[in-house]
Protein backbone atom coordinates (compact mmCIF):
# COMPACT_ATOMS: atom_id res chain seq x y z
CA UNK A 1 0.00 0.00 0.00
CA UNK A 2 1.41 3.32 -0.98
CA UNK A 3 1.00 6.62 0.77
CA UNK A 4 -1.88 7.79 -1.43
CA UNK A 5 -3.91 4.65 -0.79
CA UNK A 6 -3.36 4.98 2.94
CA UNK A 7 -4.51 8.59 2.79
CA UNK A 8 -7.62 7.66 0.76
CA UNK A 9 -8.42 4.92 3.27
CA UNK A 10 -8.09 7.35 6.17
CA UNK A 11 -10.38 9.84 4.44
CA UNK A 12 -12.93 7.11 3.70
CA UNK A 13 -12.86 5.88 7.32
CA UNK A 14 -13.26 9.45 8.61
CA UNK A 15 -16.20 10.03 6.23
CA UNK A 16 -17.85 6.78 7.38
CA UNK A 17 -17.38 7.72 11.06
CA UNK A 18 -18.89 11.13 10.37
CA UNK A 19 -21.93 9.57 8.67
CA UNK A 20 -22.36 7.10 11.54
CA UNK A 21 -22.15 9.93 14.05
CA UNK A 22 -24.90 11.80 12.22
CA UNK A 23 -27.04 8.63 12.17
CA UNK A 24 -26.62 8.21 15.94
CA UNK A 25 -27.39 11.88 16.53
CA UNK A 26 -30.68 11.56 14.64
CA UNK A 27 -31.45 8.46 16.72
CA UNK A 28 -30.63 10.36 19.93
CA UNK A 29 -33.31 12.94 19.23
CA UNK A 30 -35.83 10.42 20.56
CA UNK A 31 -33.86 9.40 23.65
CA UNK A 32 -36.18 10.97 26.25
CA UNK A 33 -39.22 9.48 24.53
CA UNK A 34 -37.62 6.02 24.51
CA UNK A 35 -36.88 6.30 28.23
CA UNK A 36 -40.44 7.36 29.03
CA UNK A 37 -41.96 4.53 26.98
CA UNK A 38 -39.58 2.13 28.73
CA UNK A 39 -40.68 3.48 32.11
CA UNK A 40 -44.31 2.89 31.12
CA UNK A 41 -43.48 -0.60 29.88
CA UNK A 42 -41.89 -1.61 33.18
CA UNK A 43 -44.60 0.10 35.23
CA UNK A 44 -47.27 -1.83 33.33
CA UNK A 45 -45.22 -5.01 33.69
CA UNK A 46 -44.98 -4.49 37.45
CA UNK A 47 -48.73 -3.86 37.59
CA UNK A 48 -49.26 -7.10 35.62
CA UNK A 49 -47.08 -9.10 38.02
CA UNK A 50 -48.75 -7.65 41.13
CA UNK A 51 -52.23 -8.14 39.65
CA UNK A 52 -51.36 -11.75 38.83
CA UNK A 53 -50.20 -12.35 42.39
CA UNK A 54 -53.52 -10.99 43.70
CA UNK A 55 -55.52 -12.86 41.05
CA UNK A 56 -57.03 -9.71 39.55
CA UNK A 57 -58.06 -10.68 36.02
CA UNK A 58 -59.18 -7.14 35.12
CA UNK A 59 -55.88 -5.68 36.31
CA UNK A 60 -53.90 -8.33 34.43
CA UNK A 61 -55.79 -7.73 31.17
CA UNK A 62 -55.42 -3.95 31.36
CA UNK A 63 -51.75 -4.11 32.33
CA UNK A 64 -50.99 -6.69 29.63
CA UNK A 65 -52.74 -4.65 26.94
CA UNK A 66 -50.84 -1.48 27.84
CA UNK A 67 -47.59 -3.40 28.18
CA UNK A 68 -47.93 -4.91 24.71
CA UNK A 69 -48.78 -1.53 23.23
CA UNK A 70 -45.74 0.07 24.88
CA UNK A 71 -43.56 -2.72 23.46
CA UNK A 72 -44.90 -1.98 19.97
CA UNK A 73 -44.10 1.71 20.47
CA UNK A 74 -40.58 0.76 21.58
CA UNK A 75 -40.04 -1.22 18.39
CA UNK A 76 -41.12 1.77 16.33
CA UNK A 77 -38.52 3.89 18.07
CA UNK A 78 -35.81 1.34 17.37
CA UNK A 79 -36.58 1.77 13.68
CA UNK A 80 -35.40 5.37 13.99
CA UNK A 81 -31.83 4.09 13.70
CA UNK A 82 -32.41 3.53 9.99
CA UNK A 83 -35.38 5.80 9.37
CA UNK A 84 -35.10 9.58 9.35
CA UNK A 85 -38.81 10.35 9.26
CA UNK A 86 -39.42 12.75 12.10
CA UNK A 87 -42.86 11.60 13.18
CA UNK A 88 -43.45 8.49 15.28
CA UNK A 89 -47.21 7.91 14.84
CA UNK A 90 -47.50 4.60 16.71
CA UNK A 91 -45.67 6.05 19.71
CA UNK A 92 -47.78 9.20 19.64
CA UNK A 93 -51.02 7.20 19.61
CA UNK A 94 -49.66 4.99 22.40
CA UNK A 95 -48.79 8.06 24.48
CA UNK A 96 -52.29 9.51 24.01
CA UNK A 97 -53.84 6.16 24.96
CA UNK A 98 -51.57 5.96 28.01
CA UNK A 99 -52.54 9.49 29.01
CA UNK A 100 -56.27 8.77 28.64
CA UNK A 101 -55.77 5.51 30.51
CA UNK A 102 -54.02 7.33 33.36
CA UNK A 103 -56.77 9.95 33.52
CA UNK A 104 -59.48 7.27 33.70
CA UNK A 105 -57.56 5.33 36.34
CA UNK A 106 -56.97 8.51 38.35
CA UNK A 107 -60.71 9.18 38.36
CA UNK A 108 -61.54 5.58 39.29
CA UNK A 109 -58.92 5.27 42.02
CA UNK A 110 -61.22 6.49 44.78
CA UNK A 111 -64.26 4.51 43.65
CA UNK A 112 -65.33 0.95 44.37
CA UNK A 113 -63.94 -0.10 40.97
CA UNK A 114 -60.45 0.52 42.32
CA UNK A 115 -60.40 -2.76 44.23
CA UNK A 116 -61.05 -4.63 40.97
CA UNK A 117 -58.31 -2.83 39.03
CA UNK A 118 -55.84 -2.35 41.87
CA UNK A 119 -56.53 -5.08 44.46
CA UNK A 120 -53.36 -4.10 46.29
CA UNK A 121 -54.69 -0.58 46.99
CA UNK A 122 -55.68 -1.49 50.54
CA UNK A 123 -55.79 1.97 52.10
CA UNK A 124 -55.83 5.67 51.26
CA UNK A 125 -52.05 5.97 51.42
CA UNK A 126 -51.62 3.44 48.62
CA UNK A 127 -54.39 5.09 46.63
CA UNK A 128 -52.73 8.51 46.95
CA UNK A 129 -49.41 6.97 45.91
CA UNK A 130 -51.05 5.43 42.85
CA UNK A 131 -52.71 8.76 42.06
CA UNK A 132 -49.31 10.45 42.23
CA UNK A 133 -47.83 7.86 39.86
CA UNK A 134 -50.69 8.32 37.43
CA UNK A 135 -50.31 12.11 37.51
CA UNK A 136 -46.56 11.82 36.93
CA UNK A 137 -47.37 9.57 33.96
CA UNK A 138 -49.70 12.22 32.54
CA UNK A 139 -46.97 14.84 32.94
CA UNK A 140 -44.42 12.59 31.22
CA UNK A 141 -46.77 12.06 28.28
CA UNK A 142 -47.25 15.81 27.96
CA UNK A 143 -43.48 16.34 27.96
CA UNK A 144 -43.04 13.64 25.32
CA UNK A 145 -45.69 15.18 23.11
CA UNK A 146 -43.98 18.56 23.41
CA UNK A 147 -40.65 16.93 22.51
CA UNK A 148 -42.15 15.13 19.50
CA UNK A 149 -43.65 18.36 18.22
CA UNK A 150 -40.27 20.06 18.57
CA UNK A 151 -38.64 17.24 16.58
CA UNK A 152 -41.29 17.34 13.84
CA UNK A 153 -40.74 21.10 13.42
CA UNK A 154 -36.93 20.68 13.63
CA UNK A 155 -36.91 23.07 16.57
CA UNK A 156 -35.17 20.71 18.97
CA UNK A 157 -31.62 21.23 20.22
CA UNK A 158 -30.36 18.03 18.59
CA UNK A 159 -31.32 19.25 15.13
CA UNK A 160 -29.18 22.38 15.46
CA UNK A 161 -26.27 20.28 16.70
CA UNK A 162 -26.69 17.85 13.79
CA UNK A 163 -26.76 20.64 11.23
CA UNK A 164 -23.64 22.20 12.72
CA UNK A 165 -21.91 18.82 12.81
CA UNK A 166 -22.81 18.17 9.15
CA UNK A 167 -21.19 21.44 8.12
CA UNK A 168 -17.96 20.71 9.99
CA UNK A 169 -16.92 17.27 8.84
CA UNK A 170 -14.02 16.08 10.91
Amino acid sequence: MNKEEVEKTKIEVARKKHQDSIKYMYFSRYLMIRYVVTIFFFTNLMWLIISASYGSVVGMILALAMGIYSAVASFEQLSKMHNRKRDIPITRIYLYVQMAFNVVLAVLIFTSVCKTIFPFAINNDVQYFLLALLLVGILLVALCEYRIRQIIKNKDRYYRVIETFKKHQQ
